[in-house]
């Protein structure tokens, strides 16, 4: 189970609060803290982590247009400074345009402008929050995307003894069935990425235990036939491409 993961908006004169849920998909619009100073400020933060158990901090960071970090980015960071001593870890998050998108949905449900003004920076924390959490899942998609094609990858090597007794690898390229019979084509690991290389077939077998192992393809037509139905299968696998 995740941690939560607490969001501020920190303003001058006031920080907007938001909190995620357990597993950090949802994030949820908390309080709005009137600033008072450092200590204050840390005290009250300090009591929301406890509040849900966490002690991971997000902060809205306002840089300038421009990408740079500017002299309220620096103010932000001060206070920051002072939630990581007091044992917070803290994150930041890119909020240009953030408070003028709160703004902007706050309008959407028609509230007055008095109520904006006291909701508007926990709004504006939620949005934070939300646009953090939506890219560390596409992040995590991605890694996870990628693990699965590697294992994929490594499915596909096979790992054989020579007659040397050496091991070789190879790469699995197709497997195939003749006249009730299956057999494998493969083609050495090193030059699987060249346009041009070497396919070997060899037959699965079963010995007197019962477990398989591969037999090399020694009869030429056997070969011919069983490579021909190899080229069969990658044409249309290209065509369904």
């Amino acid at each position: 189970m995740n941690e939560r993961i607490l969001a501020l908006d920190i303003g001058d004169v006031r920080i907007g609060v938001a909190v995620s849920d357990m597993t950090r998909t949802i994030a949820t619009p908390v309080e709005v803290i009137k600033r008072v100073g450092f200590g204050p400020d840390v005290k009250r933060i300090s009591a929301l982590c406890q509040q849900y158990e966490t002690t991971q901090i997000l902060s809205g960071l306002p840089l300038n247009m421009d990408g740079s970090e500017g002299f309220q980015a620096q103010k932000v960071k001060l206070l920051c400074e002072q939630l990581e001593k007091a044992g917070m870890t803290v994150y930041y998050q890119d909020e240009r345009l953030t408070t003028v998108t709160a703004e902007e949905a706050l309008l959407e449900d028609n509230m007055h402008r008095a109520e904006r003004k006291q909701h508007v920076d926990k709004v504006a924390a939620a949005i934070i929050l939300q646009q953090w959490l939506d890219t560390q899942k596409a992040c995590e998609a991605e890694v996870y995307e990628s693990e699965e094609q590697t294992m994929e990858e490594n499915n596909n090597i096979f790992e054989l003894i020579d007659e040397e007794g050496n091991s070789v690898e190879f790469e699995l390229l197709a497997n195939l069935e003749l006249d009730g019979k299956e057999y494998i084509a493969l083609t050495p690991a090193e030059d699987s990425d060249d346009e041009e290389c070497e396919v070997i077939m060899m037959s699965i077998e079963t010995d007197e235990n019962g477990e398989e192992y591969y037999d090399m393809v020694e009869d030429e037509e056997l070969q011919e036939k069983l490579f021909a139905d190899f080229l069969k299968l990658i044409e249309e696998s290209e065509d369904e491409e």
